[in-house]
């Protein structure tokens, strides 16, 4: 009878001859043919299982003949033994399967609910951000409309100014022109004066034509002191008119660009192009 489709003259079921090297002491046949692994958590068949089990058939190293009757290997080689034994009991494969069971079921779990959490967070972040939405378009909208009344008012103070400018300055340039054509009659008064020093005698007399000429001179540079300080005052006013004017076209400036911004950030949509995120626009100035 063979053992376990092996023949009983297998070089594994005899000892091993050298024809090289001198003969080493006796073995045990099994040990030369089987090295067992033991696995983790494995439990030693010598804390169990008979001694008997354990004994080898020892061959003298000088016979030359097979194994005999009295010396043949146990019917069950090792690696076939330790199959027959198993490491863990029928039960303990069972509870194996029910911890790993219940640890699928409870991950199974867990990830439903994060599943459920990650939904609902989802739908309420969504929701969220479409009231933020709406909030911010709504805001554009009344922003637009406020920027557009503004931008209508500047225009007409803007208007208002530059025709307020124009006539200052038509009432400066006939001022000037005044002050230019009273030099005139300044000159023939200060002449008549002059000719009447040349009188001589009883003629050399303060009388009523020498006042009204000398009041007139007076008249006449007084007006012109008027009609120069008046000039002098319509350029200063010019003057804090251009500035107005100056501000007026940088704000009108300001809220057309601000007009455009908004415009633009009220027809943008989830689905417009060139849509990207940057960092630091929550902390932009608010003034």
């Amino acid at each position: 009878m063979e053992f376990l489709g092996t023949t009983q003259l297998a070089s594994y079921c005899g000892t091993r001859k050298s024809c090289l090297f001198p003969d080493l002491a006796p073995t045990s046949t099994t040990k030369d043919t089987y090295q067992s692994y033991y696995l983790p958590g494995y439990r030693y068949l010598s804390s169990w299982r008979p001694s008997l089990l354990h004994k080898v058939v020892s061959v003298p190293p000088s016979s030359n003949k097979q194994f005999n009757p009295t010396g043949r290997p146990p019917t069950v080689l090792p690696a076939s033994r330790s199959a027959l034994h198993a490491r863990y009991s029928t039960r303990d494969w069972h509870q194996a399967n029910m911890v790993q069971l219940k640890g699928s079921e409870a991950s199974r779990y867990c990830a439903g609910r994060l599943n459920t959490d990650s939904m609902r967070l989802i739908q309420d972040k969504d929701q969220l951000t479409y009231q933020m939405q709406e909030d911010s378009r709504r805001n554009l909208g009344e922003r637009i409309s406020s920027i557009d009344f503004w931008r209508s008012e500047l225009t007409y103070e803007l208007e208002c100014l530059l025709k307020e400018t124009q006539a200052l300055e038509t009432a400066k340039n006939r001022l000037e022109c005044a002050a230019d054509e009273m030099q005139g009659p300044l000159k023939i008064a200060l002449e008549c004066l002059y000719h009447r020093e040349k009188r001589k005698g009883i003629d050399l007399v303060h009388d009523d034509v020498e006042k009204n000429l000398m009041k007139e001179v007076d008249v006449f540079k007084d007006c012109q002191e008027i009609l120069t300080k008046l000039a002098q005052k319509i350029s200063q006013q010019l003057g804090i008119i251009r500035d107005a004017q100056h501000a007026l076209e940088q704000d009108l400036s300001d809220k057309n660009s601000a007009h455009f911004i908004d415009e633009k950030c009220f027809n943008l949509r989830n689905t417009s192009d060139s849509i990207s995120f940057y960092h630091g626009v929550e902390k932009a100035d608010g003034s």
